[in-house]
């Protein structure tokens, strides 16, 4: 024990764990629960197995841990005391959690069966291997088990607890103001993180494909009211549909032939309470560009926002009918049975592309009522207003 505390860190108890960010620790705690998680590696292909742990001990009751090595994560089983040697704390958004390295190590102390043995756990407590400032924390935790009467019964852990305790640890920053702003001037003087309402006029939608050079000539494909004006389809559902995460709106990739590094999917999603991704068909990050007579503003559109502009057309349906659409394009003489299904339901895509024709031909004709998140960290061309609601604002009767 001597050499893991000497050179690698301190045995912290889960209560410090804020003081030793980015640093490594050992931890001695009770595992309440384990969940395997997979995950698909893009750039080298196969799938790495993740498990996820929730541990406490008499400082901290619910812990997050994510344990990445196979060999260490057979080891682990809900209601056992382990040692965790040599793991890094980490913090992402609000939420701390230990995460282990090529370094790290896993030693059960205390099986959930000890707690029943005939020897008892003193006599169980004097056997285990460890050093004696070990010792004394596997007796605290110990203790704390025996009368929070979780030993032998993980299965009966107040999970009402464990969520309002998961919500405190993962909550996404609550914002303490919300200001109705009379223009885009009085929204950009804004100094505070905050949600804000204005009314503006849409002038362009700003699609940044990465795998075009800014330079070309065929850069204008970013600009969607140039796309939208000419009668041919140029693969504009192509462009703006891709695969990610349906909560937080990342893309899993940043398009095809992207000279840009492929593995920049986040590991956790930001939007999601057990941090996970909820991977499916999206409308991928486009600017917003809106006006009025004080400014013009760029605002940052992620997925459930895009689906909010769109009529609520979610970007899976206009995905598949763009399909059905482009096999009645390369067949219009054959009748098929599903162009017959397709012609009988609803057209999404025609729907969903004048929709997005009206957006950009309105003008002044037509002011929309934005509710956008402001980030003063960011500046305006890196989501500094993020949009979040978009309505059409009621008529003032004289």
């Amino acid at each position: 024990m001597s050499a893991a505390i000497g050179w690698y860190g301190p045995l912290i108890d889960l209560c410090k764990a804020s003081s030793h960010i980015g640093d490594y620790v050992q931890l001695l705690v009770f595992v309440h629960k384990s969940t395997p998680v997979q995950y698909k590696v893009i750039r080298n292909g196969g799938e790495v197995v993740r498990l996820d742990i929730l541990v406490g001990d008499e400082t901290r009751t619910y812990f997050p841990v994510t344990i990445w090595q196979q060999q260490m994560a057979s080891k682990v089983f809900a209601g056992n005391v382990c040692l965790l040697q040599n793991v890094k704390i980490t913090k992402y958004g609000d939420s701390l959690e230990a995460r282990t390295l090529h370094c790290s190590s896993l030693q059960c102390l205390i099986h959930s069966d000890d707690f029943l043995a005939p020897k008892g756990t003193i006599e169980l407590i004097g056997e285990c291997r460890v050093g004696i400032t070990a010792k004394d924390k596997l007796k605290k935790v110990v203790g704390w088990v025996q009368q929070a009467r979780l030993a032998h019964c993980g299965s009966q852990i107040n999970y009402y607890e464990y969520q309002r305790q998961l919500k405190v640890n993962w909550k996404v920053h609550e914002e303490t103001q919300s200001q109705n702003c009379l223009s885009l001037l009085e929204l950009s003087d804004l100094n505070k993180h905050s949600k804000a309402t204005f009314n503006a006029y849409v002038g362009e939608i700003f699609l940044p494909i990465t795998w075009i050079n800014p330079h070309e000539a065929n850069a204008e494909r970013m600009f969607l009211s140039t796309r939208l004006r000419a009668k041919v389809d140029d693969g504009l559902v192509d462009d703006l549909v891709t695969t990610g995460c349906q909560l937080c709106g990342t893309p899993v990739d940043t398009g095809p032939g992207s000279s840009m590094q492929q593995n920049k999917f986040p590991l956790y999603c930001q939007n999601s309470s057990d941090r996970n991704h909820a991977v499916g068909t999206i409308y991928r990050p486009f600017w917003l560009y809106v006006w009025d007579d004080s400014k013009h503003a760029p605002i940052l559109v992620t997925n459930k926002a895009a689906e909010l502009l769109f009529g609520n057309i979610q970007a899976e349906k206009v995905g598949s009918c763009y399909k059905i659409h482009k096999k009645k394009q390369l067949h219009p003489k054959k009748g098929n049975e599903s162009i017959i299904r397709f012609e009988e339901k609803p057209d999404l895509y025609m729907i969903w592309l004048i929709l997005l024709k009206m957006l950009l031909q309105q003008g002044k004709n037509s002011p929309l009522k934005f509710k956008v998140t402001v980030d003063t960290t960011k500046d305006w061309e890196s989501g500094r207003f993020e949009m979040v609601s978009v309505s059409i604002p009621a008529l003032v009767r004289l």
